[in-house]
């Protein structure tokens, strides 16, 4: 939280049958790190943490930003950003996930059940009808709605 950087190896639990799948519950609340002899070990509470960024086992650039207590996904960072919080059900630990979108504002948009992702987008760029059209026509997929963030994003208003 003190804008310092650390390059290091970390310790995560992968996925049973998918070895490239990274369990997030290996470091949303707390990382532990490793020299490059795999001997020392650093635990760093995320609540310690501004961000953490790496390249996931796809090849994929990921970043985790604090939430408070521990670390959420940034799926999108514009003038919109899209976040994913985790948590994580205590009896069997299963990993749920729960998006929002947060506008210039500081204004959240919860996207869930009760919450249609239309809906809640449409709300988040009110100020852009010409986006709100599309918006009508799309399925509103994880894709549609990277697509008009991005759109969003680099448009004048």
């Amino acid at each position: 939280m003190n804008n310092d950087t650390i390059h290091s190896k970390m310790i995560v639990i992968v996925n049973l049958f998918n070895k490239k799948l990274i369990n997030d519950a290996s470091f949303y609340k707390k990382v532990i790190l490793v020299d490059d002899n795999d001997k020392k070990k650093a635990k760093i509470k995320a609540k310690d943490i501004k961000s953490l960024s790496f390249t996931n086992l796809f090849d994929n650039k990921m970043t985790y930003v604090n939430d408070g207590n521990q670390l959420q996904i940034l799926v999108y960072n514009g003038k919109i950003k899209w976040y994913k919080s985790i948590s994580q059900n205590i009896m069997d630990g299963s990993i749920s996930y729960h998006d929002y979108l947060v506008n210039e504002s500081g204004t959240v948009f919860p996207l869930g059940l009760f919450n249609h992702r239309k809906n809640q987008l449409s709300k988040a760029i009110a100020n852009h009808p010409e986006l709100l059209k599309e918006i009508e026509d799309q399925r509103m997929d994880n894709i549609d709605l990277l697509d008009i963030l991005t759109r969003y994003n680099d448009s004048k208003n």
